[in-house]
């Protein structure tokens, strides 16, 4: 279920952190931007630390708990928030660099806390079934296989609550209803897909749609001929599974296949 908690916004420059929900809205407060996870924790502490400079170490180890990081991964990081706000060279309207030792926030922030909200886990995620687009009954089954396979190999990933789904309840992905699917499966992200045939082609496509705010995160598409079934099964169940792990846990943008 969900669980409810303080919601928590600030207001700096021309942007409004939700940072209960984990939502950055640009100018006018109306406009949700897309931004890495690992980006947007970035912010929300600076945020909470708003004029406090904030070493290296510190930010690596609040952003990384228990993990042996690299600089460089804290730099780019912050490279990657930087433009998310605007900020050109040397600009520094909103973060500060302490040259070689680390950051500070130095717009002004307003922190407001309103009514409790319900949140969904924020490394939550649900495999829907994938459609199959063509005429050929058998295709069928291999989009069942595939999500099958992905559901898999997602649930050897450490860290990731993968939603169990029983034949009693398989949704479908409509434009309309995707924030209803995630409330229902208790799932913050979906991944959806399609199988389509043309001739001696198979195409297949997998998206990763952040069911919270109804936005695709990222496309893939696969293309195979002659192809061995269940080979195409475990290619794409690996390839789709490493994007969603460098995706939820911010290692790196999400790769092609």
């Amino acid at each position: 279920m969900d669980t409810p908690v303080a919601h928590v916004v600030y207001e700096f420059g021309d942007f409004r952190l939700d940072a209960s929900r984990r939502l950055l809205f640009g100018s006018g407060h109306s406009r949700h931007l897309g931004v890495a996870p690992q980006a947007l924790e970035a912010l929300v502490y600076l945020v909470e630390h708003a004029g406090e400079f904030l070493g290296k170490e510190r930010l690596l180890a609040a952003l990384w708990p228990g993990a042996v990081v690299e600089e460089n991964s804290l730099n780019r990081v912050i490279s990657n928030l930087r433009h998310v706000l605007g900020e050109s060279p040397g600009d520094h309207r909103y973060i500060a660099t302490v040259p070689g030792r680390g950051y500070r926030l130095v717009a002004d922030v307003v922190r407001t806390v309103q009514g409790p909200v319900f949140t969904l886990p924020d490394k939550s995620l649900a495999v829907l079934p994938f459609d199959n687009l063509g005429a050929r009954a058998a295709d069928e089954l291999v989009a069942r296989g595939i999500a099958e396979a992905l559901r898999h190999r997602l649930a050897g990933i450490r860290g990731l609550l993968l939603a169990a789904q029983t034949p009693s309840f398989a949704p479908r992905r409509r434009e309309a209803d995707v924030s209803g699917i995630g409330d229902r499966l208790n799932a913050r992200y979906l991944v959806e897909g399609s199988v389509q045939r043309a001739g001696g082609r198979l195409r297949v496509t997998a998206q990763l749609v952040d069911a919270a705010v109804g936005l695709h995160v990222w496309s893939l598409r696969f293309d195979f001929t002659n192809e061995d079934i269940f080979a195409v099964e475990d290619a794409i169940a690996q390839s789709v599974a490493r994007a969603i792990e460098e995706s939820l846990f911010a290692r790196s943008s999400p790769p092609e296949p």
